[in-house]
């Protein structure tokens, strides 16, 4: 049996969401100072410019002004400002309730594809 590792984990993520057709980018290659670089800090979790070609994509028919109204709003429920204690005590909570569950595959994950339903067990 496979020692459960951050990395065994990591590597395991990588490949689901590849099958399921994200793009795998290494995050040194668009971290603060990279040359291609798409974050200011390690503290910035959206890819702001990522963002705003996706909500380009998915709302041509909008304005522009509208489309960045969309990103102001979703850059904002990740302000630091916007998350009260109640709400980072509640995500911390499912955070630590949920994912040893997840990892030890207690919980099943159903992904939905063009195929139908594909199950993810962690075993």
């Amino acid at each position: 049996m496979n020692k459960l590792t951050e990395s065994n984990i990591e590597t395991f993520a990588i490949e689901v969401l590849k099958t399921l057709g994200w793009e795998y980018v290494h995050g040194l290659s668009i971290a603060p100072g990279a040359e291609d670089a798409e974050r200011e800090s390690f503290e910035q979790i959206i890819l702001t410019q990522r963002l705003r070609k996706a909500v380009a994509r998915l709302n041509p028919d909008i304005p522009a002004d509208a489309q960045e109204q969309a990103v102001q709003k979703v850059l904002r429920i990740y302000s630091p400002d916007m998350l009260n204690k109640n709400e980072t005590s509640t995500l911390f909570h499912l955070r630590d309730t949920l994912l040893p569950k997840l990892m030890s595959g207690q919980v099943r994950v159903e992904c939905e594809n063009n195929r139908g339903v594909v199950k993810y067990v962690q075993k």
